[in-house]
């Protein structure tokens, strides 16, 4: 199926090896690690993105905007998983003119080479749902032409087939500052038929994108177009 609103915003919100930065949100550029290394998140961090999209199906449709902050929690456990980064997303928003929030909870761990993996995720309205194995979200380190595949199992039973590659280097900018990131274009084929395209634009300073883009089809001829944008963020101090 196209995403609900809950599970759209549980998407715009997946993380990141350990860099010390300041206090953001004005036009500076901060300087990007050597090797594009991903900066490893921690408590206190906090990213506002603001959000607009629309989905069309044959009955209908509708768009929304609006805004999600993401804030983070380290050494988290869930079960008997240990160590975890949680990040909650609450969400304000319209759609179609209609008032909503929601907020959502993800579960990520590093491995040894610094690669961040989802570990399971929570909407407002749902149980937890754990990973049987947890998957690449985003590389810990970047250069173009890398990628890889896998495959995934997703909290409505269907399976994915994921392939990500960094594309390329791109300089942006969002109302956070002007940012120069690696583009990683992830395709999610689902077995009902569902396809997912998504593009991130990560800064690797802050262990997060900076803008993502979302394009999804299914059967029926709907499809669904998200975008969400860096309104300001905020680092926690490194010791």
């Amino acid at each position: 199926m196209i995403m609900t609103r809950r599970k759209l915003f549980a998407m715009v919100v997946p993380a990141l090896a350990l860099v010390t930065f300041g206090c953001g949100g004005g036009s500076s550029t901060p300087a990007t690690p050597a090797g594009g290394t991903l900066t490893r998140m921690v408590t206190g961090d906090t990213y506002t993105f603001n959000l607009k999209g629309y989905s069309k199906f044959p009955t209908g449709g509708f768009s929304y905007s609006g805004t999600a902050v993401l804030g983070i929690t380290d050494n988290e456990t869930l079960g008997s998983k240990t160590g975890l980064i949680k990040l909650t997303a609450t969400t304000n928003m319209t759609m179609n003119g209609e008032p909503g929030s929601s907020v959502s909870d993800t579960w990520y761990s590093y491995d040894a080479n610094g690669n961040v993996l989802e570990v399971a995720n929570k909407d407002s309205e749902d149980p937890i749902f754990e990973q049987t194995t947890p998957f690449i979200f985003l590389p810990g380190a970047y250069a173009v032409g890398q990628g890889g595949s896998y495959t995934k199992t997703n909290a409505d039973d269907t399976t994915s087939n994921v392939t990500w590659e960094v594309h390329e280097k791109s300089v942006v900018t969002v109302p956070a500052g002007k940012f120069e990131t690696f583009v990683v274009k992830v395709i999610d084929t689902q077995s009902d038929g569902v396809v997912t395209k998504t593009e991130y634009y990560v800064a690797p300073q802050l262990g997060y994108p900076v803008k993502l883009e979302v394009k999804i089809t299914g059967p029926g001829g709907v499809s669904q177009s998200d975008e969400g944008v860096l309104k300001s963020y905020t680092a926690a101090p490194r010791g």
